[in-house]
């Protein structure tokens, strides 16, 4: 078995460069004002491997493993015992799938230093530096550190060094999913009975629900017309900030306001002293940080049920869509004279994928059927920090007060909303955040990895320069570039083609 010869391998030599950096950054509680917490560091790195000591057979494995496009992505990745990432500017980040077959092929071959093509690059792979392995591109001269490590020790070594101690996750486990605890009833779920697409798509739920939930409390956050936006907002994150867009939209992304409001705590305060005697969460600062959301995937109220509002949705109905596109075009630095040219492409190329955009001055989904449901996991220790418990209209409910502890004991969650504070540098970050997405509409469900890579392409022919690129960042980040950016990061300059095959290699491959 590959898994047990990985067992005897003796741990090789690291880099010490940054390793104060990285423990200087390992907090429970972290926070948003600084450049580095932008993607979480460890304070210790996984085990890496003596590549050259395994036999030709092991990496031969390991590619047939991510050559087989039946698979799952991260099934693929876990499958082949092996996950190997680069360091950027935001931290460690998983190769491409072709950038690590290309490496297996090498390794099996017995090559220590080789050249792989990724996103219209060369880079050089050098396995043979004693200061550690790196990855050089071959235009640039830029040098990144890799690493190539057995995926079962790391993910061993995640749980051991996590924020939430063993001990608690497994309480956590022994208490079961969230929405099936304290016996809450599952009737609500019979709404689903006669739509096999819908019920499939709670099952999934429910499945993740389960996997995570030692670690991890879960959200549900319901809505429709916003689809677009939370699409566009996934498809820059992507495109900048190097987020997975194939795996879930992202509720919000521009840095403004967050500023003033960077947590749950700040939020509350505000909300007692300011919002509760005006708009209430309706508060145009509100909205810019917050979003609402039920806490069992049977939630009975008050105001939403998850599986009552999934088909439809969930939308206000007091604001312009439109203005909000194109004000999130305006922050992104996109020309004055191309943001109506654009906003339009991007509304007829969402018809196509049938996401309902009528309140864009587009055309409904076909199916009528405009629900989205977002599965938002928080690591159980971040979660005072991002979210509280709620009434309607976003006031405080102190009797599910801090919500971490209501959210931590084998307690009913199938009444009581929440409040989430979607910080996007957390919400981008997979080790403060998990998201998944499930829509009513099958065709946009089957088909979303495919437009997300066509939304990126229509952004490529506005946003086709570095210094574009840079002006973009700079709006998203509320005015300034953060300390840690780089173009490089998304090697720009990319040929025309170069953001859309950028996608497909990154992320899981567009299916249709």
């Amino acid at each position: 078995m590959v898994s047990n010869q990985l067992c005897q391998l003796q741990e090789c030599e690291r880099s010490p460069q940054g390793s104060e950096r990285l423990e200087s950054n390992c907090h429970a509680s972290v926070s948003a004002d600084s450049d580095l917490s932008w993607i979480l560091k460890q304070n210790a790195e996984p085990p890496a491997l003596q590549l050259m000591a395994l036999p030709s057979h092991v990496w031969m494995a390991a590619a047939a493993c991510l050559t087989d496009e039946t698979t799952d992505r991260d099934d693929r990745v876990s499958e082949s015992h092996f996950c190997m990432q680069v360091c950027l500017s935001t931290g460690w980040q998983n190769l491409g799938r072709d950038e690590q077959k290309q490496i297996c092929f090498s390794l099996a071959a017995g090559v220590p230093k080789f050249a792989v093509a990724a996103r219209g690059c060369t880079y050089i792979i050098d396995l043979s530096n004693p200061d550690g392995l790196t990855q050089t591109n071959a235009s640039t001269g830029t040098v990144r550190r890799l690493r190539i490590f057995d995926a079962e020790a790391a993910a061993a070594m995640a749980t051991s060094r996590g924020r939430v101690s063993i001990e608690e996750a497994r309480r956590q486990q022994e208490f079961g999913p969230q929405s099936q605890r304290g016996g809450a009833p599952q009737g609500q779920l019979d709404v689903l009975e006669f739509n096999n697409h819908a019920k499939l798509c709670f099952e999934r739920f429910a499945a993740t629900e389960q996997e995570l939930c030692g670690e991890w409390a879960v959200f549900y956050h319901a809505y429709s017309f916003a689809a677009l936006i939370y699409e566009l907002h996934a498809a820059v994150g992507s495109l900048l900030f190097q987020f997975d867009a194939a795996q879930s939209p992202l509720p919000r992304l521009l840095m403004d306001g967050f500023g003033d409001i960077p947590d749950a705590p700040t939020l509350i305060r505000k909300y007692k002293h300011e919002y509760a005697h005006t708009a209430r969460d309706h508060h145009p600062d509100y909205r810019k940080v917050c979003i609402s959301a039920m806490c069992s995937l049977v939630a009975l109220g008050p105001e939403v049920s998850p599986p009552v509002f999934f088909v439809a949705g969930y939308s206000c109905d007091d604001l312009s869509f439109r203005k909000v596109l194109e004000h999130f075009l305006v922050s992104c630095y996109v020309p004055a004279d191309k943001i109506q040219h654009l906003a339009n492409e991007i509304i007829l190329l969402s018809e196509r994928y049938s996401l309902d955009v009528s309140q864009y001055g587009g055309a409904k989904c076909k199916s009528e059927k405009p629900g989205h449901m977002l599965q938002i996991f928080v690591r159980r220790d971040l979660l005072d920090q991002f979210a509280y418990a709620s009434e309607p209209y976003g006031e405080p409910h102190q009797e599910r007060q801090p919500i971490s502890r209501w959210l931590g004991e084998d307690l009913k969650t199938n009444w009581g909303q929440a409040r989430i504070v979607a910080h996007p540098k957390f919400f981008m970050n997979p080790d403060c955040v998990r998201m998944r997405v499930e829509s009513a509409d099958p065709f946009f469900q089957q088909s979303r990895s495919k437009f997300q890579c066509e939304l990126t392409a229509v952004l490529e022919t506005v946003l086709n320069e570095p210094s574009l690129l840079e002006q973009a960042t700079t709006g998203i980040n509320g005015g300034t570039l953060p300390s840690w950016w780089s173009a490089e990061d998304i090697e720009a300059p990319m040929p025309r083609r170069g953001l859309r095959d950028y996608l497909l290699c990154q992320r899981r491959p567009c299916t249709s």
